[in-house]
C-alpha cells in the first residue's frame, strides 16, 4: 500500500460527526467557538544539543477529550503505508526501531529534517485531509481543522498532531516513494524526520537530485528543509550511520557499543547503590532511567538485554518509613472521596498511583500491600482506566 487509506463511508454532517464523537451537535459547535482559549501554553527546557526552546500547546480538558475521540474514531481507523512510521496506532509495530529496520541493508544513508514542522503546517492543508482525503463535506471538515488547529496553524502538544503530520502529504508523499523506488532509493519518515537510503553507494550528483525531489514535496506545502539536520553517511565502521538514534550498520538496528556500556554501568551502579540507598528518592530516580534503557535493549532485541532486566529485578527500589507513612495517608484520604466523583479524570490519576505505590510497597511489606490495594480496590470498583475515560 503506497497511499494511506480510509476504508469507510464519509461523515456527511455535524450531527452525524456530532454521534460520531459521542456529544451533542451544540456542544461541539460551542466547543469549537472556543478552540483559541481552550491552551495551556507553555515553554520546554532548551534542547542540550542545539539550545533551541520549544512553545507546547497543552488542550483543556474538553477539547483534549474531543481530540481523543477525533483519533480514536477518525484517525485511527486510516490504513497508513508502512514508509509512515510516527505516531500511528496500528496492528504493526511504528516507531524509531521499525523505522530504522527499513534502511538497516543499506549504503548510502540521508537523513533529513523538516523545519519548525508543526507550526508551519497552515490550516488550509488540515481542512485538505478532511475535504479531499477523508471525503467530508465542507461544513464538517472545517469544523474538524477548527478542533485541530490553533490560531492558523498545528499546534505541537495537540493529541491530533502526529496524525495530522502523518496526513500532511497524503496526496503526493506516495508518487515521491514509488518514484524513488523504481531507483532502488527507500523512504520512510518519522513525522517530520525523513530517512532516504540505497544499497547502492550513491555518488554526491545522485544524493542532491534524490534531496532536491524530496523537498520539491515539502516546498508544495510551504514547509522547509533544515539544512542544520542534513546528513549525507556511507556506510563504514568509522561512520555514526544512524536512523533516528539508532545505528544501522548491521543486519538489524542496534544501540552503538558506547550507549551499551552506558547502560550497563547504569545497571551496576544500582547494584552498587542498592544496599545502602535502596529507599532513597535519588536510587528511585536512578533505578527508573537505567530501567527505562535496558527497556530500549529489550526492544532491539540485544543479546544482553535479559540478563540486565534481571539484574535490575534483583535490586528494585523501596519505601523507607516516611514513604510507608505517607502511603497510608494518602489512601485513607483517597478512601474518603464519595463514588460518585470516582469518574472524574483527577480521581482515577489518584487510583492509578496509588495502585502504584502499593507495587512498590509489596516489596517490603506484603501483607500490608495487600490489604491496602483490596481497600483501593473496593472503594473504587467503577473507576474507568484511562483509556475508557477519555474514549468512552
Amino acid at each position: 500500500m503506497d497511499k494511506p487509506y480510509y476504508p469507510y463511508q464519509a461523515i456527511g454532517s455535524i450531527e452525524l460527526l456530532a454521534r460520531t464523537l459521542g456529544i451533542s451537535s451544540k456542544r461541539l459547535i460551542s466547543i469549537a467557538s472556543r478552540v483559541d482559549n481552550s491552551y495551556a501554553e507553555f515553554e520546554l527546557h532548551p534542547h542540550p544539543k542545539t539550545n533551541k526552546i520549544r512553545t507546547v500547546f497543552d488542550p483543556k480538558y474538553e477539547l483534549k477529550k474531543l481530540q481523543k475521540r477525533i483519533n480514536s474514531r477518525i484517525f485511527e481507523k486510516v490504513q497508513y503505508p508502512k514508509y509512515l512510521q510516527g505516531g500511528i496506532k496500528a496492528p504493526d509495530s511504528r516507531d524509531y526501531v521499525e523505522n530504522a529496520k527499513i534502511h538497516s541493508k543499506s549504503n548510502t544513508l540521508i537523513s533529513l529534517d523538516i523545519k519548525n514542522f508543526y507550526p508551519n503546517i497552515k490550516e488550509k492543508y488540515v481542512y485538505d485531509i478532511f475535504k479531499q482525503f477523508l471525503n467530508f463535506p465542507d461544513e464538517v471538515s472545517k469544523i474538524l481543522t477548527t478542533l485541530t488547529t490553533y490560531k492558523g496553524f498545528v499546534p505541537q502538544g495537540a493529541v491530533t498532531s502526529s496524525y495530522i503530520a502523518n496526513l500532511i502529504f497524503f496526496n503526493s508523499e506516495y508518487s515521491i516513494v514509488s518514484a524513488l523506488r523504481t531507483k532502488g532509493v527507500i523512504y520512510s519518515r518519522l513525522l517530520d524526520d525523513v530517512s532516504i537510503s540505497s544499497e547502492k553507494r550513491l555518488n554526491e550528483t545522485e544524493i542532491t537530485k534524490n534531496i532536491k525531489f524530496v523537498v520539491s514535496m515539502f516546498t508544495k506545502y510551504d514547509l522547509k528543509l533544515n539544512t542544520k539536520k542534513t546528513k549525507k553517511e556511507y556506510k563504514n565502521k568509522k561512520n555514526p550511520y544512524e536512523v533516528t538514534g539508532l545505528w544501522v550498520g548491521h543486519a538489524k538496528p542496534k544501540a552503538r557499543k558506547l550507549e551499551r556500556r552506558y547502560i550497563r554501568q547504569l545497571v551496576y551502579n544500582c547494584e552498587l547503590k542498592y544496599p545502602s540507598m535502596k529507599d532513597s528518592s535519588d536510587y528511585h530516580e536512578l533505578w527508573n532511567k537505567s530501567s527505562g534503557l535496558v527497556a530500549k535493549l529489550e526492544r532491539l532485541g540485544h543479546s544482553q538485554a535479559k540478563r540486565l532486566r534481571a539484574r535490575m529485578s534483583s535490586v528494585l527500589p523501596c519505601y523507607d518509613d516516611i514513604e510507608i507513612i505517607k502511603t497510608k495517608k494518602l489512601i485513607r484520604k483517597a478512601l474518603k472521596v464519595p463514588r460518585e466523583y470516582h469518574q472524574k479524570h483527577g480521581h482515577i490519576k489518584i487510583f492509578n498511583k496509588l495502585i502504584y505505590r502499593c507495587g512498590i510497597l509489596s516489596r517490603t511489606h506484603k501483607k500490608l500491600s495487600k490489604h491496602l490495594r483490596q481497600q483501593l480496590q473496593a472503594h473504587y470498583q467503577n473507576v474507568p482506566t484511562i483509556r475508557e475515560y477519555w474514549h468512552g
